[in-house]
Order: structure tokens, then sequence, then C-alpha cells
């Protein structure tokens, strides 16, 4: 066993106290339990877990929850965290749907299911640096690396101290569990593994001997990428690990991530990177974690059929709840329909119950998009075997020949540190050139977008307030501000809200409203796609091909550059540069000497040259035929898919079908028994019909007998009576009436108008005494008057 040092007293390091009493060390747990108080739970050392190496190393969560830090925000609610131990997880959403926040919380070790014996690392977007050199930096970074070392001279003292108190554990064994766990670790290699590591992410000899502190803030985000790698935790959480790398960096990233043994979430934009590494996708949607398998094409793919099938289950039950409701409505009040009625009731409540299928809402899909330039008569800027260095003795570019147009799409390709930057701020006239000239176009109006555009922005401005600051000798409106903005999708309370406060792809479109407030004719991007999420990028694509002027830029997205450049510029690390239309010759051009061994002799360079494009063109054939491989293996899966629906949709239509003819013959034999019933009911409504109507008939038969026979003896008792008095008023009737009806026809006298002179009792005397007038009052006609006097005065001479 190693000595200890002598002369140092034994401190309190070796007893753990606590108020309320001491910790007990559970064996089975593996963690400090304290009345199970889990929000004062402690890692155990990982030294003291027995068969580390052996443990499963796989992550369930359940009901979590995640708030919004400062805001309160619900992010995740009862929601299922799981990771499998060796798959590498790529987190998706939207902006600000909570990816960073998720990383941080699991970094924090407050989740209680979290195991406790997990080593967990999340790369920070950059670290404080010291005087210490990068490899050094790197080899020393890992935490437990110092705490076995401070524990290792703990237990020393415990050790050497001269009184005999016992600390509860044996220091011997622990010494050794410690020398085991530093052999696990690899300490003795820590400097080698390091110096590969930073190789890989594209540190020079010349840059590993720079101190970490002299470093820019892109490179020292890779000493933190660097610092992660080196660590190898049970959980590495990278955030937009591609950031400030070049292609070869994010290249031998892939391979490194690819043949990484233990877990990893990844946060990137790039989509290229996500489907060459990821094997799951975890997309946070409606505050939920949903798992898919697969790269980020898969996903998009599985995505995307789950959607249309869901559209499909909900327009399919949407349609058979209306029919179930209108048949109900139109069947309630019918007695025979009654048992059908309950029926399509408690079906509509049991749906209820399992749960109705949700609607499918389109993604809310970012748009924006650049003001329209003026009219530009000439080029923007034409490059002439321009040269440049930043010292006499090393030029960064030679015999540079380029030119710039409206129409132009320009990626600029190159490693780290070859001139690209340069490049642009030479075309921006923020360096003048040291041989050749640049022509630039006076009329010309640049918008130029750096990696570091959210250093510019006051955070506690509104986006408002930003534009009117920064542009004062224009007197910016406030609806002018708020128009503007409005086209790089920033509306409403965003406008109005602190800078601060917003998410990084809202920052970043702060930026481009500024950038482009001046119209201008060419954008000059470096890194743009740098702190967007996918979405923003997506939008940036779609306003960019949209965009009338120039495009240049600096990329290291793959994905970003295929679908906007037309045209590649190359610089390769010796100054040479060269226009390229093919992406992938570009590149071969930028980026071979970094595949390079032996640089010494032309034609050997020439020769790596050619293997490397040999290996590019078996890559892609491999990748092809596994590409092909995949979509073949997709299609036949989708073709699975879609005759297991088929199948599941005949059965189900051949069920619906069986019962809807079962109902319809069911239907037809209670209408058939309904009929018979209505039948045999109009039949016995129509007999006692008929029985009343005879019974009516006859009663009215009876009753006109009756009264024929009573107006018979009623007529013949009048006819009686008026023979009678017939009778009686010829024997009573006077002797100059009787005359006047003989002699009527004589003297042309009317019956009627002796019919007068008898209804008034005209007798003899009266005729004779009564004058024309009298006569005439009776209503007699003056010729009839004349004809009876004259026949009265004959009777009576």
């Amino acid at each position: 066993m190693p000595k200890g040092k002598k002369g140092k007293k034994k401190g309190n390091k070796g007893k753990r106290q606590k108020k309320g009493g001491e910790k007990k060390f559970d064996e089975t747990k593996k963690v400090f339990n304290a009345d199970d108080d889990y929000e004062k739970i402690e890692k155990t050392p990982l030294y003291l877990v027995e068969n580390l190496a052996s443990i499963k190393r796989d992550v369930v969560v359940d009901e979590l929850d995640m708030v919004e830090p400062g805001k309160g925000k619900l992010l995740l609610a009862k929601t299922r965290l799981k990771l499998a131990q060796g798959r590498n997880y790529g987190l998706c959403g939207r902006n600000g749907i909570g990816k960073t926040t998720l990383l941080r919380l699991i970094a924090s070790g407050s989740l209680k299911e979290f195991p406790a014996y997990l080593k967990v690392l999340h790369v920070r977007q950059e670290v404080p640096c010291d005087d210490r050199k990068v490899v050094q930096f790197v080899a020393e970074c890992d935490e437990e690396y110092k705490f076995l070392k401070a524990e290792e001279e703990r237990l020393y003292d415990i050790l050497e101290a001269e009184d005999d108190e016992d600390p509860g554990f044996d220091p011997q064994d622990r010494l050794e569990k410690i020398e085991a766990r530093r052999r696990d670790l690899g300490v003795d290699q820590a400097t080698a593994r390091a110096t590969n590591i930073v190789i890989g992410l594209g540190f020079t000899n010349e840059m590993r001997e720079k101190k970490t502190s002299d470093l820019s803030g892109g490179w020292r985000c890779r000493v933190a990428l660097a610092c992660a790698l080196f660590v190898a935790p049970d959980l590495l959480l990278l955030d937009e690990p591609t950031n400030h790398l070049d292609f070869p960096g994010v290249t031998w990233l892939e391979e490194y991530l690819k043949n990484y043994k233990n877990t990893c979430i990844i946060v990137s934009h790039d989509k290229t990177f996500l489907n060459n590494i990821s094997t799951d996708i975890i997309h946070i949607e409606n505050q939920k974690l949903n798992y898919y398998k697969g790269n980020y094409k898969a996903f998009e793919r599985t995505r995307a059929e789950m959607r249309r099938t869901a559209e499909k289950a909900y327009e399919a039950q949407r349609l058979k709840i209306s029919h179930m409701k209108q048949f109900i409505e139109r069947y309630r009040k019918d007695e025979s329909k009654a048992s059908l009625v309950q029926s399509r009731v408690k079906e509509l409540q049991k749906m209820e119950r399992e749960g109705l299928c949700e609607e499918v809402k389109d993604d809310k899909k970012l748009s924006f998009r650049f003001p329209e330039p003026t009219k530009l008569d000439h080029d923007i800027a034409r490059i002439i075997d321009m040269d440049f260095g930043y010292n006499p003795d090393k030029l960064v570019l030679k015999k540079a020949n380029f030119n710039v147009t409206m129409k132009d799409r320009v990626g600029v390709l190159g490693v780290n540190g070859c001139g690209k930057s340069t490049l642009l701020k030479l075309i921006l006239k923020m360096l003048e050139p040291t041989e050749g000239k640049i022509e630039f176009n006076r009329y010309a109006r640049v918008a130029y977008f750096t990696q570091h555009h959210m250093d510019h922005l006051d955070p506690k401005l509104t986006p408002v307030e930003f534009l009117q600051h920064k542009f004062k000798e224009d007197n910016v409106k406030t609806h002018e501000a708020r128009q503007h903005l409005g086209r790089f999708a920033l509306s409403g309370d965003l406008q109005l809200q602190p800078i601060g406060s917003l998410s990084g792809g809202q920052k970043s479109r702060v930026s481009f409203a500024a950038l482009t407030w001046k119209h201008p004719h060419v954008l000059v991007m470096d890194e743009p796609t740098n702190h967007l999420d996918i979405e923003t990028i997506e939008a940036l694509i779609e306003a960019v091909k949209e965009f009338k002027g120039g495009i240049i830029m600096v990329s290291h997205d793959q994905y970003f550059l295929d679908n906007i450049a037309e045209e590649f510029w190359g610089i390769n690390d010796e100054g040479e540069s060269k226009a390229f239309l093919d992406l992938d010759e570009a590149k071969e051009f930028s980026y071979a000497s970094c595949f390079e061994d032996n640089k010494s002799k032309k034609s050997s360079n020439e020769s790596k040259r050619q293997q490397i494009k040999q290996r590019q063109k078996e890559r892609q054939a491999q990748k092809k035929a596994e590409k092909k491989a995949r979509e073949a293996k997709a299609r036949q899966e989708m073709r699975m898919r879609e005759e297991k629906i088929r199948i599941e949709k005949e059965a189900k239509a051949l069920k619906d079908r069986e019962a809807f003819e079962k109902e319809m013959k069911e239907r037809g034999i209670r209408e058939e028994e309904e009929r018979k019933r209505k039948k045999e009911q109009e039949r016995i409504q129509r007999e006692k019909e008929e029985a009343e109507r005879l019974k009516r008939e006859k009663a009215e038969e009876e009753e006109r007998k009756r009264k024929a026979a009573e107006e018979a003896k009623k007529k013949a008792e009048e006819e009686a009576k008026k023979a009678a008095e017939a009778k009686a008023a010829a024997a009573a009737e006077p002797e100059t009436l009787k005359k006047l009806t003989a002699a009527a026809k004589d003297f042309r006298i009317d019956m009627d108008t002796i019919d007068v002179l008898r209804e008034n009792e005209i007798d003899d005397d009266d005729i004779l005494d009564l004058s024309k007038k009298d006569l005439k009052d009776l209503g007699i006609k003056m010729a009839q008057v004349v004809r009876i006097l004259k026949a009265a005065n004959s009777f009576s001479s």
C-alpha cells in the first residue's frame, strides 16, 4: 500500500454529521438516506458502488413535471423519461418548447427517480478557461479525478492519525477501491486520450500549445466539447455540439458518437448531423415526451404517417358520432325505435368514457421574408487576383478571383482558420487586400450577419425600441418598426417584450430585422444557423430562396447549404481558392489536407486525395446502399402497416356490415310485425265503423219513416181542414162574390182579385158601397176595379 504523508492532522472529513442525527449509509440503495427525504439525497462516491461496470444504466422517470425557470410556465406534465443504455437520442421540438431546460434538469441531479450512480455531463456553450494549455485542461477536466485524489489524501490522513477513533469503515479497503477505480478510468492514459480528442476536433499543433484563456469563444466551445468526450459519462448531454465546428470536425464527432458506448442526448439544428448519429428521436409536443425509433428522417416520415392515420380516425369517428346523434334526434319520440335509440346513447357514452380521438391540428409553420432590394445596374463586387495576409510572410489568401451579383447564392467552405471570415471582411471592406483589388459597387447596400450577432442586441430594449434606437437618423415610427418586425414572424406581444426574455431563434429574427432595415442588395452571413432551431432554419431557407438579392454565407450545416447554395467557394489550408458548382467537389478541395498524414510531397498529397476521393465514393456508395436498404425496409414496413390497416379496416367494415345487416333484418321483422298489427287494427276499426254505420242508417230509416207518416197524417188533416173550410166558405160566401166568380170570365176579372175581396170579407152591400178609391186601396188594379163595379151594377139592375 502506498505510504501517506506524515504530519497532517486528521480533519473532520471522516465524519458526516447532520443536524438532527447522523446519516446512515444504506448499502442496498447506494445512497445516503435521511428518513426518505428526497430533497437531501446525496450521491454515493462511484468507487464505493459495487459491480459498477455491470450495473444497467437505463433511466426511467415516471410522472415527470417541468416548469420554465423564472416564469413558472409548465413545459412538461405527467410524462415519462426513458433512456436505454448505448442509444443516441436526438431531442427535438419547436422553439421554446423546453429542450435545453430538460437537459439542465437532468444534469442538475434533482430528479427523484434518476439513478444516483450515473455519471452525467452537460456540455455548456463555453467553459471558464485559465492559463493551462488545451491538452492539459482537457486531461484534468474530470471532477472524479480530483475527487479521487482528495479522497485518497483524506484516507491517508485517517490512517496516519494518532487517535484510535473508529471511522466506521476500513480506510485500507477504500484505498484499494480508489486505485481500482483509477485504473477503470484510465488516469494514466489521460494525456494521450485528451490529445486524440482535441486533434479530432481540429486543434492544430500551434493551437494545442495556446493557453485556453487565449482562445476565441468558438474554440472555447470546442474545449467544452473535448472535455465532455474525454470524461465519457454514462449520460452525455450535448446542446448544439456542431456550433463552431467545420466539416471535418463534424465528421469526426459523428464517428465518435456512432461508436459511443454510453447514452447520449443531442439537441441540434443540423438535420444531416441528426440523421447520421441518432438511433432514436425524442419529440416534445403538448407537454409530453414522444419517442420514435430511427433517425430524424425516419421520425419525420413516421410522424407524418401517424398524423395521417390520426386524421382519418378522427374524421371516421366524427362522422359516426354525427350519424348516431342524427338517428337519436330523429327517433327520440318514436316508441317503436326506443331500443335502437337507447343502444346508440349507450355507445356514445362508452366512446366518451374510453376517450374520443383528438383533432389533429396542423403544426404552426414559422415564416418570414426579407424586404425586396432596389434595382442595381451592375455587379455587386469583383475580386481580381487578390492576396491577403496578416503577416506579409504568410498569406491567408492567394490569387483569389470571384464575382458577386444579385443572383448569386454562394457558400464558402474551408477548415477553421483558412480565411473564410477574412474573405467576408475583405468583401465588406473591413480589411484591405495585400495585393490585387476588389471592385465594389458603391451603390450596393450590404448586410453582415455575424456568428455573435446576439452580442449586438440590447437585452433591456424591446424589438421596437431597438430598431428605433439603432436607426435614430431615420426617425422610425412605432408602426413602421412593428410592420418591419412582422416580416420576421415577430408580432403582437413579442414586439413589446424585452429582447433578453426572447428565445434564441426570436433574437436571431430581431437581428435579421435590424440587418435588413436598409433593404440590402446582398446578405453576407457567417454561420447563420448557429443558435437557431430547426423550425427557424427552415423558415430562413424559405426566406433566402425568395430573397431577390445576393447571398454569401459561411456555414458548416450541410442541409442548409444543400438547400440554399448554388455556387461554392472552396479555400484550402494553403490559401488557394476556387469556385465549384458541386458541394462534394468543393469539400474535397477544401478539406483534403485534413485527412492527409504526409504533406511533404505533392505527389503523395495527390495520391492521398485520390484515396480520399475513392473512400468518399465508397462511403457514398455504401450510404446509398444503406439508404436504399433502409428505404426498402421502410417501404416493406409501410406496406405491412398498410396491409394490416387494410385488413383491420376490412374486418371492421365486415363487422359493421354484418351488424348493419342484422340490424336491418331485425328492423324488417319488427316492421313486418308492426305492419300486420296495424293491418289487424285497421280491420277491426273498419268492422266497428261498418256496424256503427249500419246501426246509424237503420235508425235514420226508422226516423225517416216516422217523419213521413207524421207528415202524411198532418197533410191529410190539413187537406180535410181546407176542404171543410172551403165548404163552409162556399156555404157562407155572399151572392155577389159567387156571381163575380161565375162571371169572371165574361168581365175579364182575375181570380186573384176575387180572392182579395174574399179575404177582406167583402159582402154584397160593401161592394156597392165601395168607391173606386177604396177598392184601389185594397191593392186591386184600376182596370179590375172598373170591371168589378160594372159587373156588380149589372147584378143589381
